[in-house]
């Protein structure tokens, strides 16, 4: 009698000890799947649709991108592919200034303005500005040919510029406060390439207008953003949303490639 009752306590003993077991696999399986169910969740946040609406001289075309934050790539291209494709494939010849009006925080619906040149850029910028500012600069001469001088006007505008996406680490070198205009012909060392995101902040019956420049000297492809009145100002939360060059997946990005810059609020 004895022998059977110590068999029925052994048995029950490992059944509870299987049931713990079973148990605490099954909560560690169940961590483990949240885990996973978590990090696709965050990989797929990281994916974004962005839509640009280009207008190429009066010619009109869209292309969806999809793009991936994380690995900093286009996954994806849809739309009016043959004709981004056409005009931006040739690395030599495609254009070279954008500028983009009264830019929405987090938008992922990007109307685009797209030239040649800088001097097209300009034309456009000051028609849709009613004028742009006439500022006399004073300076030597032989840096005055070059284009590399730099000047600053006092004023109510504010230009804040940041090392990584979404405003993160402040580049304190670059920025400008209280101005009505001004030209840094060369970013510096430390923040050269660097530039991931920016803000521009005004009076609401203020217009504002920021260039951003591929090289030193306001060379190479330049990136425009212009805010009319009526508002108090626009960020620019990842700057690999917008293109620089290049088509599909062997296009570059405007993150990581601003060495100048220059900026009104008038």
């Amino acid at each position: 009698m004895k022998t059977t009752n110590f068999l029925w306590v052994g048995l029950i003993s490992l059944a509870t000890i299987f049931s713990c077991q079973n148990e605490e696999i099954n909560e560690n399986q169940a961590a483990t799947s949240d885990t996973v169910l978590d990090s696709k969740r965050e990989a797929k946040e990281s994916v974004h649709r962005i839509n640009h609406v280009y207008n190429y001289y009066g010619e009109k075309f869209k292309v969806t991108y999809v793009y991936d934050e994380e690995r900093k790539e286009v996954l994806e291209a849809e739309g009016d592919t043959h004709i981004a494709e056409k005009i931006f494939s040739d690395e030599e010849k495609n254009p070279k200034s954008l500028f983009f009006t009264n830019p929405k925080e987090k938008s992922t619906e990007i109307e685009v303005n797209v030239f040649d040149n800088q001097e097209d850029l300009n034309k456009y910028a000051s028609e849709v500005a009613g004028g742009l500012p006439d500022v006399k600069e004073k300076s030597n001469r032989r840096l005055q040919a070059r284009n590399c001088t730099s000047t600053d006007w006092w004023g109510t505008g504010r230009f804040y510029f940041y090392q990584h996406a979404y405003y993160n680490s402040s580049m304190n070198g670059m920025n400008r406060f209280n101005r009505y205009y001004y030209r840094d012909h060369w970013v510096g060392n430390n923040h050269n390439d660097r530039l991931s995101s920016l803000i521009v902040t005004k009076p609401r019956e203020k217009k504002a207008l920021v260039y951003l420049y591929q090289h030193g000297c306001y060379d190479g492809r330049v990136i425009g953003f212009y805010q009319s009145r009526g508002y108090s100002g626009f960020g620019v939360a990842n700057l690999s949303w917008y293109t620089l060059s290049g088509w599909w997946f062997w296009r570059k990005s405007w993150n990581d490639q601003v060495s100048s810059t220059s900026g009104w609020a008038w």
